[in-house]
């Protein structure tokens, strides 16, 4: 029987510094067309103050893990309670993902 050998990675820590491993990557933001006009929220709820409204069509850029839950919200057919954070004209806030391609 023949005996595998096992490969083992070790990071040494070194001044507080992890040395030998790379940093993760940082993602580049996501980009997203509007399927119709969305209110921006102040918050991730659809009684929020609205802070402007992003026309249909226009692709906004967003990051694809800084998701929030909040309210349900019924638009494009869809009811959603996933809202992103954007900046929309140097606005920030938060938009329902179901209007999002």
């Amino acid at each position: 029987m023949k005996k595998l050998a096992r490969v083992v990675t070790v990071a040494a820590l070194v001044g507080g510094v992890v040395a030998g491993v790379a940093p993760a990557a940082t993602a580049a933001p996501a980009k997203a067309k509007m399927l119709d006009s969305v209110t921006l929220r102040a918050k991730a709820t659809s009684n929020s103050t609205a802070r402007g409204v992003i026309p249909k069509g226009t692709t906004v850029s967003y990051d694809d893990v800084s998701y929030v839950l909040g309210g349900k919200y019924t638009a494009c057919g869809v009811t959603e309670k996933i809202w992103y954070p954007v900046t929309y004209k140097g606005v920030k806030g938060y938009i329902v993902a179901a209007c999002m391609k």
